[in-house]
């Protein structure tokens, strides 16, 4: 009978190094990030040889790729693949000791240096022109695809950039914007956070399963609102604009006031429910450790029973994914969706 286990495959400038450093590995970790972090990963090597303070030290400018397989999973000759993607090597750290354990950290980052996202301060403007246009001129610029997967592609009266980074200035329009970006395996990444909530979910956890190595959840009180309201008085004549929308999962509690430039009810209608998102999403949250699977990817859905005031349907915002000496576990951060 075959045993299930999970290998790492590391390919690094394009070549595949994973039996010629087998020995040395003690683990490899992976965490992506729903939005506004890069996503990143680790290789925790034994450095009893020296070499990677020497022969092997990593290069300014490598790239590296990993793949996790797992086999046999599932009581049977089988085989599953993730890519986690392509990463530029970010640093490297050396540890020594008088009684051994020398070992060395390569550092992995999904936003290579390269693209200038972060490492370049810009100035500049645009004027009347759809976010998803500014979006693709800095992909364009940094050698990335662009990943536009939203409805919403709202026209920026202007956007002014000043002496900030492409990826910061850029995380803030979709912020304002209720929408998320993510930089990964070469493509930028824009999408609506309400749609990914409304997908089915990957998997169900019940309580204290085996699989639930351990587990904290948190609800908050404070700053959660029933509804939220928006009153802008617009245009020369002072022509009031006002909307009003209700969480319907609440019955009792704090009214949002929101007092913001709108220029037509529908806009404040949708500022309404947007603004309302942005608080009430921080409601119930909960972290989870579990044995490693693949289907724990940041934006994915889970479904928690058993749980009671913590059941439902969960966003993973964040995962972190970790083959080595004690298996393959997954640590995740999740939110509750919303049900607007």
């Amino acid at each position: 009978m075959s045993t299930r286990r999970v290998q790492a495959y590391i390919y690094v400038n394009g070549k595949n190094i994973t039996d010629e450093i087998s020995s040395y590995v003690k683990a490899v970790s992976y965490t992506d990030n729903l939005s506004g972090e890069a996503d990143t990963a680790e290789i925790n090597l034994h450095d009893v040889d020296h070499v990677w303070r020497e022969d092997w030290f990593p290069q300014r400018g490598d790239t590296a790729m990993i793949e996790l397989v797992r086999l046999d999973w599932n009581g049977e000759i089988d085989i599953e693949v993730l890519n986690v993607g392509s990463f530029e090597i970010d640093e490297c750290v050396n540890k020594y000791s008088q009684g051994g354990g020398n070992e060395c950290t390569v550092k992995l980052n999904s936003i290579s240096n390269n693209t200038g996202l972060r490492s370049i301060n810009e100035s500049r403007s645009w004027e009347k022109v759809k976010l998803s246009k500014i979006a693709g001129d800095i992909a364009a610029e940094a050698g990335l695809a662009l990943f536009y997967d939203t409805k919403e592609d709202p026209e920026i009266e202007r956007a002014e950039q000043s002496e900030k980074s492409n990826l910061a200035f850029l995380q803030k329009l979709c912020t304002d914007n209720y929408l998320i970006l993510n930089v990964s395996d070469n493509k930028l990444i824009i999408c609506d956070e309400k749609k990914l909530e409304e997908q089915e979910p990957v998997i169900s956890l019940h309580y204290a399963e085996d699989a639930i190595k351990s587990m904290s959840a948190r609800a908050t009180i404070s700053k959660i609102y029933r509804a939220c309201e928006v009153n802008y008085k617009h245009g020369k004549k002072s022509e009031e604009i006002s909307a009003r929308y209700e969480d319907p999962s609440k019955e009792k509690g704090m009214v949002l006031k929101i007092n913001k430039k709108v220029s037509t009810q529908a806009e404040a209608e949708k500022l309404a429910r947007n603004e309302l998102r942005q608080k009430n999403k921080e409601e119930n949250k909960i972290s989870l450790s579990l044995i490693g699977r693949f289907c724990y990817l940041s934006g994915n859905v889970i479904e928690l029973l058993g749980y009671g005031g913590f059941d439902g349907r969960y966003i993973i915002e964040k995962s972190s994914h970790k083959v080595g000496g004690s298996g393959y576990t997954v640590d995740i951060d999740c939110r509750k969706c919303l049900t607007f």
